[in-house]
């Protein structure tokens, strides 16, 4: 019986250890999980959970430390991917690179939009290689920064991260390009071992939107090992540009008795920010009519198009009895879509009542007979009265 147990007990050890071998043969050094796909929020939210990543070295992960190619994120000792802030703008890739005392291994996380479809995803690459992240089999990994412009000191600020697949030892990042050794030198430098890339004074992107930079690693001779990689850098737009309108004077012209909602003439403001944002989506409204007779109200706007109508009846619109055929609308243009928070722009539009001839000429006074006038004049004319012309 003892000599049975014993063959169990060896035998239920020996499936332990075959299971255990197994286990550490089916082990795959590194990420579990190669590409990630999330959508994007409205907002990354400051210490929320967004996925988490599974790094496996086989080994204990002893020393494991994860870097990410975006500052504004890190990953915790388990693996979450958090915000280190209130983020609305991460750009459409983020890269996330790991390393322990026995394995290093390096994540993609893909950002998608709610309407892109993830079988859609090769073309979206297509995109992405335009937008310079990185889909050669290249060590350097460097994603599209995107830099707010106007940043309040302090400076130098962190804005990215520049990573090497085969790691920095003996190894040096260089960056290149208008912004940092061509003009506007010195706006941009990294950490040549870090990877680290900051940004050095605010931008401005009515001056410069996008730098296109260069990334290589060299050896400590100088010697390139890797590179060049294409860095793009674009500066995210503020609302820091009023509208303004520069084609003034801006004097229209209206016929007297036109139908109402007759174009009279239109205003048009121009914003420097970004086209494409609410930054420079414009309304226009009228602030004030002078004169304001025979109605406040003579015209009317068009909110989106700046195009100025007549809104009153064509009885109304009568030159003749108008204090002054001469009308003054100051126009107000502002941007963030007409938003309380908008900036504003004012331009006078000056609108000229023309003449019509719709009125008959009338004998406004009777003085005397006019033949006999006439008469009189002839008489007078031909040196004769008359009388003597009766005769």
């Amino acid at each position: 019986m003892q000599h049975k147990t014993q063959l169990t007990l060896s035998f239920l050890l020996s499936q332990v250890l075959l299971l255990a071998c197994a286990e550490d043969l089916e082990c795959t050094p590194g990420f579990q999980q190669k590409v990630f796909y999330i959508e994007q929020p409205f907002e990354f939210t400051e210490d929320q959970p967004i996925l988490n990543l599974v790094f496996d070295d086989c080994k204990g992960n002893n020393k494991l430390n994860f870097e990410v190619s975006n500052p504004d994120f890190k990953v915790e000792d388990d693996g979450s991917l958090v915000a280190l802030k209130n983020v609305s703008e991460a750009g459409r890739a983020l890269f996330v690179h790991a390393r322990s005392e026995h394995a290093e291994d390096m994540a993609e996380i893909l950002i998608v939009g709610a309407n892109e479809k993830h079988g859609a995803l090769k073309e979206m690459f297509k995109i992405e290689g335009n937008l310079g992240i990185p889909r050669q089999k290249r060590a350097i990994l460097a994603t599209p920064i995107l830099i707010p412009e106007n940043q309040r000191p302090p400076f130098p600020r962190l804005v990215g991260k520049v990573i090497s697949r085969e790691g920095t030892e003996g190894a040096k990042f260089q960056l290149s390009g208008k912004g940092v050794d061509q003009d506007p030198k010195g706006i941009f430098r990294i950490n040549e071992i870090s990877g680290d890339v900051s940004v050095t004074r605010p931008l401005d992107r009515e001056e410069i939107a996008n730098y296109e930079l260069e990334v290589e690693v060299t050896d400590l001779s100088g010697k390139i090992i890797d590179g060049p990689v294409r860095l793009d850098i674009s500066v995210i737009d503020q609302n820091d540009n009023r509208p303004m309108f520069k084609e003034g004077p801006y004097i229209g012209h209206v016929m007297e008795g036109s139908p109402t909602g007759t174009t009279v003439m239109r205003m048009t403001a121009f914003d420097a920010d970004d086209p494409s944002t609410d930054n420079a989506l414009l309304r226009y409204n009228i602030l004030k009519q002078t004169p304001t007779k025979p109605s406040p109200n003579m015209f009317y706007i068009d909110p989106e198009k700046g195009d100025i109508v007549t809104v009153v009846s064509p009885v109304l619109l009568d030159r003749e009895t108008m204090e002054t055929p001469k009308y003054e609308l100051v126009i107000e243009a502002k941007d963030m879509g007409g938003h309380d928070v908008g900036l504003t722009g004012t331009a006078t539009a000056t609108i000229l009542i023309d003449d019509k001839n719709d009125h008959p000429p009338e004998f406004t006074k009777k003085e005397g007979d006019g033949e006999n006038d006439v008469l009189r004049y002839i008489w007078k004319c031909a040196g004769s009265s008359p009388s003597s012309l009766a005769h």
